[in-house]
């Protein structure tokens, strides 16, 4: 482990920065996300760079603060993220991801395009290959899985979800996780988050049974009303693992479908 400490110290230098930038960086992300594992210490930095190993949580913070692909520094530590899926090892994830974009390595922002039926303003389906959705950095495109998961773009006015899924962010769908899971979780992130089709679009939220009707609840923060819909008119897509922000969308081209159309 010594190679890799050497290495995020070469890094760290080179990008000029110093241990208590490290420190401030991840103090602010360890508040963000209310866990202090993402929180790195002048000391525990000087045990990472002589060679001493450390968590995913820190691994994650200094992917931020070296401005490097979160899965690219995770090889510096000898993990291979592709292998656990090359052996069939990969498992359904237990919560929801943000990640900024700075976590790519390019300065290109994420750019989406629209076809003539689809209104950014609302939350739509992503079909065909990420190729051919817009302009998205290669570490992001090299990380999605098209034929495992589902992708969809929460829409510009679409505050549902609040800061945990803002507007305009990508989202990714694990539809293989399309039954509402009913278990005691600890904070609004680790309730399962769903995407779910219905006959005025799609819609992202918490969801709840009662009977024949689905409430798909959304975050306390936002404008948005409990929705009751019909279990026999709603379809769940699956479980909404990942996401990334600050996704710029491209003008449309004009023609958006009118409320209440359907997109099967």
């Amino acid at each position: 482990m010594i190679e890799s400490g050497q290495l995020i110290k070469r890094l760290r230098e080179e990008r000029f920065l110093k241990a208590s930038d490290i420190e401030r960086l991840s103090r602010s992300i360890a508040d963000t996300k209310q866990n202090e594992q993402y929180y790195i210490a002048h000391a525990t930095l000087a045990d990472i760079e002589a060679g001493s190993g450390t968590s995913i949580y820190k691994v994650f913070s200094l992917a931020i603060a070296l401005k490097i692909p979160y899965t690219q520094l995770l090889l510096v530590f000898v993990i291979d993220t592709a292998e656990t899926e090359r052996l069939g090892l990969s498992a359904p994830q237990s919560e929801t991801i943000l990640e900024p974009t700075d976590l790519t390595e390019t300065d290109v922002s994420l750019q989406l395009h629209f076809d003539n039926r689809v209104n950014p303003k609302e939350t739509n389906l992503l079909p065909g290959k990420p190729e051919e959705w817009g302009i998205l950095p290669s570490a992001l495109l090299k990380r999605l899985q098209p034929r495992r998961f589902l992708y969809a773009l929460v829409g510009l006015d679409d505050d549902r979800m609040g800061d945990i899924i803002p507007p305009g962010s990508l989202i990714e769908i694990d539809k293989e996780q399309n039954k509402i899971q009913e278990f005691t979780w600890r904070t609004l992130r680790d309730r399962p988050i769903y995407l779910v089709w219905h006959d005025n679009g799609y819609s992202c939220g918490w969801c709840q049974q009662e009977r024949n009707d689905l409430m798909l609840i959304p975050h306390p923060a936002s404008s948005r009303p409990i929705m009751r819909l019909s279990v026999r008119d709603v379809s769940i897509l699956g479980r909404i693992v990942h996401a990334w922000c600050s996704l710029q969308p491209l003008p449309p081209r004009m023609n958006y479908p009118t409320p209440g159309q359907s997109r099967r």
